[in-house]
């Protein structure tokens, strides 16, 4: 059997508008800071993150409670920074 504490961590990537399924590939526009720097962070290591849905697309802070319990451990191909 598995050791649960040996479980990888991933850093969250919480998304207002789409559900990510494994092998989709799809873009992410990402505007707030600590969804940015979670990126930046995950693009100088192994490039996953974890993608959670938020319940409500309105709101600007989630917590872990905003989040369904399910996601996707999603592989970052390329991080594009655009102009504000």
């Amino acid at each position: 059997m598995s050791d649960p504490s040996a479980a990888a961590q991933y850093p969250v990537l919480p998304l207002r508008d789409i559900v990510v399924f494994p092998h989709m590939i799809v873009p992410l526009f990402v505007g707030r800071e600590k969804s940015v720097r979670a990126l930046e962070d995950v693009m100088a290591d192994d490039k996953q993150i974890l993608l959670l849905t938020q319940r409500d697309a309105a709101q600007d802070d989630p917590e872990p409670k905003d989040l369904f319990d399910i996601g996707t451990v999603g592989t970052i191909l390329q991080l594009l920074k655009l102009p504000d």
